[in-house]
């Protein structure tokens, strides 16, 4: 039985939800409940293995997340090292002697290098080099470990039900082929039925019961499994959530927690159109979430007004958010009946919820065109946090903020209207890492048209130079550095809640308000962000918060609608 962290307890096994982990003491908001620092495995998914480190997960180079064009302002990684290559393998990477020294002792010395090293000279037989699947590694990694074998073995597995599975990504035979080549090259016998059989178990295991690091706008990516952490059972209305801080898991009280509460997280995105989310829970954990979301299939909104806390946003970017508009919508007809607008969300959802990352800006204007078009029932609908027409405005966000479009106050405004009108309900806690890193995207949009020209010339002929003109104008009115500094004082006052002091949001929010605050001539503005940090619910405070951060993202985002009409409509 794997042993619980301090915070958690084990409770009573269900029919139909097996072992469950309670609270062990009241929990609070935000508040740590446990800090899991011994997982079973901890790699870098097989794309990111070049630039992440083996051991801690570091990663050595910036990606293309919070938008590209943007990249200047602090977008540098976790780590600003380059990765060293193992010698053995040179599969293994590593940010430093530290850490190759470490992972070495516990697992790569261990029979992992020559696993790979095999693997390598197997392939350079055939062609060029190439890196065993993540699935695999992961295998690797428990087989030449006895105890992680007998810790995985704890694990629930559902081989049977991935031997008859029809999805193709549960292949059994492929499962098969896998196992018996991570036998292979650790030196085991392959050929052996009962070690395939066993081995074939583990990697059910695996699959079932592992976390994905996976963001793609900090280009971070790993998988981490912890036979503690796997006893959590899931909800897609969760009152807890994790995050992978090196090797160490760490899990938060998304809404306060009774002591013997079950502890419930999310495995999947919750904002999902339910049969996306019965989709991915059956094929990946092969089980049927009856939690109150999926039970009455409940949108984001209606999900929203149940949440607790929602007084907490008083220092966020909807401190007046007020549910009061949603119970009593003053909307189209559409979400006033909950099922017509699941069944719009749900049609329109297969064609628009692949991401546009790769694409060149002509192909993606052509998408996105033909995206916003599709969501028009949403549009008109007012259901701006309704997957998947909040993916179209995150990309469409995006889009505007790449260098080769460089329509930087188009992809600020987009940005605000999402801050506002989408993240906050569909995320209702402010420490949503969603709603941080959606504020970190306005205030690195920001930085940039403070000292940028605004828009490039857009298209739509007179109307779009108009409204380019407009959008320029507001900007050219507001404090763009005020607004700014405040926003990341917010970022930095939540992210530790979110997620910890060594993310890297965290981290460029620092250094990003560092360079402003140093800015010369400055003293006044620094002087009343600086008060509003320290009061933010007194009168004085409120009204510079108001009327110098609030209202201007309130007009930016006023222009949104024109913005996607403008640039997408027929």
């Amino acid at each position: 039985m794997p042993t619980l962290p301090a915070g958690i307890t084990l409770g009573a096994p269900s029919p139909t939800r097996g072992r469950s982990v309670l609270a062990a003491r009241p929990f609070g908001p935000g508040d740590t409940v446990a800090t899991f620092a011994g997982p079973c495995v901890t790699i870098p998914e097989t794309s990111h293995l070049a630039r992440t480190c083996s051991h801690c997960l570091a990663v050595a180079t910036a990606g293309a997340g919070l938008g590209s064009a943007l990249s200047s302002g602090g977008s540098g990684s976790s780590s600003g090292k380059g990765m060293r290559a193992c010698q053995g393998c040179k599969t293994s990477r590593y940010c430093g002697a530290a850490c190759q020294k470490a992972d070495w002792a516990l697992v790569h010395g261990r029979g992992e290098c020559k696993a790979m090293r095999r693997a390598r000279l197997f392939t350079e037989t055939v062609g060029p080099p190439s890196v065993l699947p993540t699935p695999v590694r992961a295998l690797i990694q428990v087989l030449v470990r006895p105890e992680m074998v007998a810790a995985v073995a704890e694990m629930e597995g559902h081989a049977e039900r991935s031997r008859s599975s029809p999805e193709p990504s549960n292949d059994w035979l492929d499962l098969q082929l896998q196992a018996r080549g991570a036998l292979h090259y650790v030196g085991r016998p392959e050929s052996s039925p009962k070690d395939v059989a066993e081995t074939v178990e583990i990697m059910c295991k695996l699959k079932v019961n592992s976390f994905n690091r996976r963001d793609v706008d900090l280009d971070e990516s790993g998988v981490y499994i912890d036979s503690a952490l796997a006893m959590i059972n899931h909800s897609c209305v969760p009152n807890a959530f994790v995050e992978i801080v090196g090797r160490t898991a760490v899990l938060h009280a998304y809404r306060a927690i009774k002591e013997g509460e079950e502890i419930e997280i999310s495995y999947i995105e919750t904002t999902l159109p339910r049969s996306r989310r019965r989709q991915a829970l059956k094929t990946q954990y092969h089980f049927d979430c009856v939690c109150p979301r999926c039970k009455d299939d409940l949108n984001v909104y209606q999900v929203c007004q149940r949440y607790p806390h929602l007084d907490l946003n008083s220092f966020s970017l909807t401190p007046d958010l007020d549910l009061d508009k949603f119970r009593n919508p003053p909307l189209d007809q559409l979400i006033q009946s909950n099922n017509p607008l699941q069944h719009s969300a749900e049609e329109i959802y297969p064609s628009c919820s692949a991401p546009l990352t790769g694409s060149n800006p002509s192909s993606k204007h052509i998408h996105l065109r033909q995206r916003w078009k599709t969501c028009a029932p949403l549009v008109k609908a007012q259901a701006y946090a309704v997957d998947p027409l909040t993916q179209v405005l995150v990309e469409a966000s995006i889009y505007f903020g790449g260098e080769q479009v460089g329509k930087l106050a188009y992809g600020l405004a987009i940005s605000c209207f999402v801050a506002l009108r989408s993240d906050a309900y569909r995320d209702p806690m402010p420490f949503s890492a969603v709603r941080i890193k959606g504020m970190f995207m306005i205030g690195k949009f920001l930085a940039h048209t403070a000292t940028a020209a605004a828009t490039s010339s857009t298209s739509g002929g007179n109307g779009g130079r108009a409204l380019a003109a407009k959008v320029s104008q507001a900007l050219g009115n507001m404090d763009q550095l005020t607004m700014g500094q405040t926003i990341l004082k917010l970022i930095i006052h939540h992210s530790a809640v979110a997620h910890s002091k060594e993310w890297q949001v965290y981290q460029q929010a620092n250094d990003l308000l560092s360079g402003l605050e140093s800015l010369p001539g400055r003293e006044t503005e620094n002087a009343l962000v600086d008060a509003f940090v320290r009061n933010p619910s007194g009168s004085d405070e409120m009204a510079f918060f108001k009327n110098a951060v609030l209202k201007p993202l309130q007009t930016l985002a006023g222009f949104t609608l024109e913005i996607m009409d403008a640039e997408f409509g027929m």
